[in-house]
């Protein structure tokens, strides 16, 4: 939500590229949310995340997501094809995680979000199937580490700076404004 209101403040000069960026490139099967940091994390996001309008519940559902990646894939195969719609299964995966308590690393979840994101389930489907999109998120992930030395999400890159964690607006603008953009 901040990055698209500073896309927004500087049309001319803002420009949004996600990475992929998976915390865990291999499922962990010990993987859980109650009285770990993932618990203390989500409370201060779910804080944060209020004054943007966006809902973060504590996590309810039955099984946490042992990893990322099914999720991450299903972005990168959207996003070869459609812009607009990579911004609403972007959009999507994120409230069902975060809100909803929907469990990311099924594919067959993961697929179910983006048929309701209403793209083109025949080409999505065929791009799923194959290795290449994992390919690319494994890429960006590797990119990230070794080009800018990322290491938590979110991370923000503006010019020479990056920006970990959840970040106030006010420091992503003062980042864009320095870069000039």
């Amino acid at each position: 939500m901040r990055l698209r209101k500073l896309r927004d403040e500087f049309p001319d000069r803002f420009v949004v590229e996600w990475r992929a960026y998976p915390l865990r490139p291999e499922p962990d099967p010990n993987a859980r949310f109650e009285g770990t940091y993932r618990e203390a994390a989500w409370a201060r996001c779910q804080t944060l995340a209020r004054d943007d309008g966006v809902t973060i519940n504590r996590w309810s559902g039955a099984t946490y997501p042992n990893w990322s990646l099914p999720a991450l894939e299903a972005a990168k195969c959207v996003a070869r094809h459609d812009a607009e719609a990579f911004e609403r299964v972007h959009v999507r995966l994120y409230e069902a995680f975060f809100t909803h308590g929907r469990n990311i690393a099924d594919r067959d979840e993961v697929t179910a979000i983006v048929r309701e994101s209403g793209v083109d389930m025949r080409r999505f489907a065929a791009d799923y199937a194959s290795d290449e999109a994992r390919h690319e998120v494994l890429r960006d992930y590797e990119e990230a580490v070794a080009q800018h030395g990322v290491r938590a999400i979110p991370t923000v890159v503006i010019g020479a700076r990056r920006l970990v964690g959840l970040t106030e607006l006010a420091e992503y603008r003062k980042a864009t404004e320095e870069t000039g953009g």
